[in-house]
């Protein structure tokens, strides 16, 4: 019972990090996509 236990747990465990480090990407790549927008804003804006 106890590997039984401890399998549920690694498992979630790994679950949660996925889930963390998917959430950290995330808004990396937001905030890539916001500065791209910024500078395609500023190349469009006439000078």
């Amino acid at each position: 019972m106890f590997y039984l236990v401890m399998g549920f747990v690694a498992v979630w465990l790994l679950v949660t990090l996925y889930l963390v480090y998917l959430g950290v990407r995330q808004r990396q790549l937001d905030s890539e996509m916001e500065t791209l927008r910024e500078e395609l804003a500023a190349k469009r804006r006439p000078s």
